[in-house]
């Protein structure tokens, strides 16, 4: 599946996705028009009801039945992100396609790293591996079935089943057709956190080591990823050891990027657009309004899958430099206050937001899509960009690290 087709399923209304092969998709559709009524509805409490009032007005049909199917495998999934077992059960068969397939995922990989509800992890990946394998369920982005078997080894391998554990993870290793992809946040270094893991619990702890110290070298990792090196490589060499080795490896990374984005500063560069637009408190924000400061604007929005995995490394760049003349934004474009509102609550996202629903900030810029960050100077000058996330919160956080530097360094030799 390309790129592209992957994001238009993402960001499209999932209604398109269930009548698009549908014979008289043309003409209204009733159902079609309650389904929009039903994505807006926020409690999965509400939404059960809503969903009982209307099938008593709209009786399921082999016709409707897609459209059912979609509405009962939300409530399945919302009843599951509520941590109500029997209720999934009872919506469980619906859950068929790949946007509900791709919420589950991340419910279950989520308890998975929180060590929560194991028990229900085990049996849902395992029961959802084999219907995807059977054709009862269709892994329409052909993420999920690499995902689940990565879910399933992982947790066979701390039930102290490490050979089933050994054999799963292979299995996911042959299916990655979209771990490279520069889309899911970290897809590629939790998958190699947990074959490393699985590697060392079946006695193969230096090729673990070296997978992830590949990993690493290459900026393929992220905070677990990291811990993982650590905790297998003190097991030989000692936990100071283990510090110095993963923390010199770090620092080869990240010098491997800012030398590779030295030549991407521009020495004449293009002012930053004059345009005033509102961040999400209401204030008015000006890009003169912060001469002075480094800096970066990204362009994001909330159906934007990479633009989030950008999040946690962009973070991290604010701690670095909270105490320095530096301001990160995230821009939110084509989307009212209130979807973005939703979202940063939900997230609990730490990041200063700006709003740009009618795109004007976007356009003035430059910007080619989302996401797309800036780094304007202190003289209010657009000198470097990045378009698109990196692949993993490492790369991300060592890239737009090494393009503040970088203008840090020539603001200062400026002045």
């Amino acid at each position: 599946m390309k790129i592209n087709k992957l994001i238009n399923c993402f960001t499209a209304l999932s209604m398109m996705l269930i009548i698009s092969n549908g014979a008289k998709a043309q003409q209204p559709n009733p159902l079609a028009e309650k389904y929009e009524e039903f994505t807006l509805i926020g409690k999965v409490q509400d939404q059960e009801k809503f969903y009982k009032d209307l099938i008593k007005k709209i009786p399921e049909t082999e016709k409707n039945r897609k459209i059912y199917d979609r509405i009962k495998g939300a409530i399945a999934i919302n009843w599951l992100h509520d941590e109500n077992l029997e209720k999934f059960k009872y919506y469980d068969k619906s859950v068929k396609d790949g946007l509900s397939l791709f919420e589950l995922t991340n419910i279950l990989e989520k308890w998975l790293d929180e060590q929560k509800h194991m028990e229900w992890v085990d049996v849902i990946s395992k029961q959802y591996i084999k219907d995807i394998e059977n054709g009862l369920r269709k892994d329409d982005f052909e993420h999920a079935h690499e995902l689940l078997l990565e879910i399933s080894a992982t947790v066979d391998c701390i039930n102290g089943d490490k050979s089933s554990a050994l054999a799963k993870i292979n299995e996911a290793l042959k299916d990655a057709k979209m771990r490279n992809m520069n889309y899911f946040k970290d897809s590629k270094p939790n998958f190699i956190s947990r074959y490393a893991f699985i590697l060392d619990a079946n006695g193969q702890t230096q090729k673990a080591i070296d997978t992830l110290t590949v990993s690493v070298k290459e900026a393929e990792s992220n905070p677990k990823l990291l811990s993982t090196l650590k905790t297998i490589y003190a097991k030989i060499n000692g936990e100071d050891n283990a510090i110095k080795y993963v923390t010199s490896l770090q620092d080869e990374a990240y010098q491997h990027y800012y030398k590779a984005l030295e030549s991407k500063w521009d020495p004449i560069g293009k002012p930053a657009p004059t345009i005033a637009i509102t961040k999400l408190n209401g204030q008015e924000f000006k890009v003169s309004d912060y001469k002075g400061k480094i800096m970066v604007v990204d362009f994001w929005s909330t159906t934007c899958t990479p633009c989030k995995a950008c999040f946690p490394a962009f973070e991290r760049i604010v701690a670095d430099y909270k105490n320095e003349p530096f301001q990160l934004f995230v821009a939110g474009i084509a989307e009212d206050k209130e979807t973005q509102q939703k979202y940063v609550d939900k997230s609990k996202l730490t990041l200063d937001v700006l709003r740009d629903p009618d795109m004007e900030f976007y356009k003035a810029i430059g910007a080619k899509g989302t996401p797309h960050k800036f780094i304007i100077d202190p003289k209010g000058i657009i000198r470097m960009e990045g378009i698109g996330y990196a692949g993993s919160t490492d790369r991300e956080y060592y890239e737009l690290k090494a393009m503040v530097e970088i203008t840090k360094k020539h603001a200062a030799d400026n002045n």
